[in-house]
């Protein structure tokens, strides 16, 4: 299950980290993404994951429906075989569960960084 790097969440990074956890299930509640950013990054989707034409439906789709994260979260997990190929739907699932961790990564970093503790400037003397 490889996915290319830079890819269509804009973040790049990311990649490795172990199996499924909860995260595509739990964090989809939390996705906080506005129609407008899910057709982008719909749109930002390579060819080799979803074709143009697909992309564009879904995009519409999104639009006209005016889905948010956590509606788009269930959208892609029953996305309609005439919609999307189950072979692409796939593909869609994997990504968008990367943009779910990324986001859920995002919010644990900011709650660590707002409770970490003050460090005051020190001086090692050897």
């Amino acid at each position: 299950s490889g996915s290319s790097g830079g890819g269509p969440s804009g973040g790049g990074g990311g990649g490795g980290g172990g199996g499924r956890g909860g995260a595509a299930s739990a964090s989809g509640a939390d996705c906080t993404k506005t129609p407008q950013e899910i057709v982008t990054w719909v749109r930002s989707l390579p060819e080799s994951h979803v074709p143009e034409k697909t992309r564009e439906q879904l995009a519409a789709i999104v639009e006209d429906r005016r889905l948010d994260g956590m509606q788009f979260t269930s959208f892609v997990q029953t996305v309609p075989p005439e919609v999307c190929a189950p072979k692409n739907a796939m593909k869609l699932k994997a990504a968008w569960a990367n943009v779910l961790k990324e986001a859920e990564a995002r919010q644990v970093a900011l709650a660590n960084l707002s409770n970490a503790p003050k460090q005051k400037a020190m001086m090692i003397v050897i």
